[in-house]
């Protein structure tokens, strides 16, 4: 039988989901971010923070995963895969000009990244600016 919670109203809860699995938790009241982020940001470290914030981005969870990616660049400002999953987050949120900065900034760390170059091909083509998506997209 699954252990019962209790919410912040110390009412029972039950942890476990209609189609059997547990519940994810609920987001707090006007944050965007889920109760999860703020505790796993301090809880994982270096490369267990990345993973988890590709596991976030790929479960579209863009708002949580940005924020692990910001937490490693702290630490660790020259990490190219933070910086492109961060500018995959921006990108995802309609936040082009960001996301630009975040690829560049992954293109300058490592010239030939083809993931960082195509997402700014991408950039490009959805700006209009075919000219300069096909010099990235060829000439890098």
């Amino acid at each position: 039988m699954a252990r019962m919670e209790k919410d912040i109203n110390g009412r029972d809860r039950d942890p476990i989901g209609d189609n059997g699995f547990l519940k994810e938790p609920e987001p707090l009241t006007g944050t965007g971010i889920s109760k999860v982020v703020a505790p796993v940001q301090k809880a994982f470290e270096g490369k267990d923070a990345l993973s988890y914030a590709n596991i976030l981005r790929s479960r579209n969870k863009f708002v949580d995963a940005l924020a692990l990616y910001e937490t490693v660049l702290e630490k660790e400002s020259g990490n190219v895969e933070a910086h492109i999953g961060k500018g995959i987050c921006l990108q995802m949120q309609n936040m082009g000009r960001l996301a630009f900065e975040s690829f560049a900034e992954a293109i300058k760390l490592d010239p030939q990244n083809a993931c960082a170059l195509t997402h700014c091909g991408i950039l490009y083509k959805d700006e209009g600016r075919l000219v300069e998506a096909a010099e990235v997209l060829i000439y890098n």
